[in-house]
């Protein structure tokens, strides 16, 4: 990876922590106190599904930390090393735990409250696909970074 590509990853890693930052300050207070306004017969669960959306998106900022991380070590130009793989594992670990919270408050509405419908079962399965997707991600990127390693240092096993 050179630095032409490095810059706009930043960016996008910035911008992408800025509306996470926004959406936990703002829009998900905000959005609860809408909907149980709006609901007042499941008004009691607007505090803890905002605390738990809050929560799913530190794990989000997580992963965007972890990915700065690993771009700060491809620009260094360091190819294999226990802390790319340290920081892959971080940013699966909080996409999982990500995707884990999402399912839990998806489950909840959808089998506890019986509240939602075809959007709560869409968001139930769509976070499931989400955490799979983290550790599929994961073992891909695993696989790129020994392929990589390899390739630089054919007699060297990491």
């Amino acid at each position: 990876m050179n630095s032409q590509q490095i810059l706009p990853l930043r960016i996008a890693i910035c911008v992408l922590a800025l509306g996470a930052a926004i959406a936990q300050i703002f829009v998900i207070p905000r959005a609860a106190s809408s909907y149980a306004e709006a609901y007042p017969e499941v008004a009691y669960l607007a505090a803890p599904y905002a605390a738990a959306s809050i929560v799913a998106v530190v794990g989000i900022e997580v992963a965007l930390l972890a990915g700065w991380q690993i771009l700060s070590i491809a620009k260094r130009e360091e190819s294999f090393t226990s802390s790319v793989l340290g920081w892959a594992n971080v940013m699966a670990a909080s996409l999982v735990f990500t995707a884990a919270v999402l399912v839990g408050v998806f489950a909840h509405a959808f089998f506890v409250a019986n509240i939602g419908g075809p959007a709560i079962l869409f968001g139930l399965f769509s976070s499931t696909a989400f955490g799979a997707g983290a550790v599929v991600a994961r073992r891909a990127v695993t696989r790129e970074i020994l392929f990589d390693s390899r390739e630089q240092h054919p007699f060297v096993v990491p």
